[in-house]
C-alpha cells in the first residue's frame, strides 16, 4: 500500500488509524492495541523479550513496547479493554504474553479488504467498520453482535443527546423502566462496553470532531464535557499513548469518520 494520506475511524470502544508510521520510544496505552503492516515486517520490543521481527501483533493493555516501523504503512486499531471484545481478546492471545503474533492468512485477506476501500472512488466508512467488526469478531471467537432491544437504544439515545453532560444511571434507568442494575447489565451485554465508558468514548469522539473542526484543543475539550484541555489531553494519552495534536499532524492530508 502506498501514498501519503493518512485517515482516522472513530467507534464507541474502538479507535483506527491507517497511515505511515513512526519509530516509538518505549511508551504504553490502556488500548488495546493491534498493529498491522501492510507493506514489510517490523520490530517491536517488550519486556518478554528483544526485537522481533513481525507483520502482524496484538499488544496488551498498558504494556511497555517499542517499535521500529521501517517507514511502513501500518493499521493501528485501538480497543478498550473492558469491552467485550477486548476481554475475548485479552483471553485468546493475551493471557500468557504482552504481545502475540496474529493469524498471517486471516490478517492478509482483512488488509486486502481495505485497501479496496481506501482505493475506491468513495470511501464507504460504513464497510470498512463491518470488515473491521468481522475481523475482531475472528479473532476475539465471539458470535455475532447480540441484539440490541429498544430500551438499550433509547438510552443510547439519550446518552448520544447528552454526551457532555453528567448522568445518573438512577435517572437514566427510570426513563426506560428499568433497575439501574438491570440497565448496567444490559447496555454492557447488548452494547458490548459498560456504559460509563461508553460516554468517555463518546466525549472524546465529541472531542476529536470538534479538533478538526476549529484545531483548538481547549475548545474542544470544553465543548465536549472535559473540565479544560489538559484533562482531555490526559485521558487521551492514556488511552492510546498519544496526545490528540498529533492527529492533527499533516492533517491536510487527514481523513476522519465517525460512527
Amino acid at each position: 500500500m502506498t501514498g501519503s494520506n493518512s485517515y482516522f475511524f472513530f467507534w464507541a470502544g474502538q479507535f483506527m488509524y491507517i497511515g505511515r508510521a513512526i519509530d516509538t520510544s518505549t511508551h504504553d496505552h490502556h488500548a488495546i492495541q493491534i498493529a498491522l503492516s501492510f507493506d514489510h515486517p517490523f520490530y517491536i520490543n517488550s519486556p518478554e523479550g528483544s526485537f522481533k521481527k513481525v507483520m502482524a501483533v496484538i499488544i496488551d493493555s498498558d504494556q511497555p513496547h517499542e517499535c521500529r516501523t521501517n517507514d511502513n504503512t501500518f493499521l493501528l486499531l485501538n480497543i478498550d479493554p473492558m469491552t467485550t471484545i477486548g476481554r475475548a481478546l485479552k483471553k485468546n492471545y493475551l493471557t500468557h504474553h504482552s504481545v502475540m503474533e496474529l493469524p498471517a492468512e486471516e490478517t492478509a485477506q482483512f488488509l486486502q479488504g481495505i485497501e479496496g476501500c481506501l482505493g475506491a472512488d468513495v470511501l464507504d466508512s460504513s464497510y470498512v467498520h463491518e470488515l473491521t467488526r468481522q475481523y475482531v469478531y475472528r479473532l476475539s471467537a465471539l458470535d455475532e453482535s447480540p441484539v440490541i432491544d429498544d430500551r438499550i437504544r433509547q438510552v443510547m439515545r439519550l446518552l448520544e443527546e447528552k454526551k457532555d453532560e453528567e448522568f445518573k444511571i438512577e435517572d437514566l434507568a427510570a426513563e426506560v423502566f428499568l433497575s439501574p442494575g438491570r440497565l448496567t447489565h444490559l447496555f454492557k451485554k447488548q452494547v458490548g462496553i459498560p456504559i460509563k465508558k461508553y460516554v468517555l468514548w463518546a466525549r472524546i469522539l465529541m472531542a476529536l470532531q470538534k479538533v478538526f473542526e476549529t484545531r483548538n484543543l481547549r475548545e474542544a475539550a470544553l465543548y465536549a464535557g472535559f473540565s479544560d484541555a489538559s484533562h482531555f489531553n490526559r485521558t487521551f494519552r492514556k488511552i492510546f499513548g498519544l496526545y490528540p495534536s498529533a492527529i492533527l499532524k499533516n492533517s491536510q492530508n487527514v481523513q476522519a469518520f465517525w460512527k
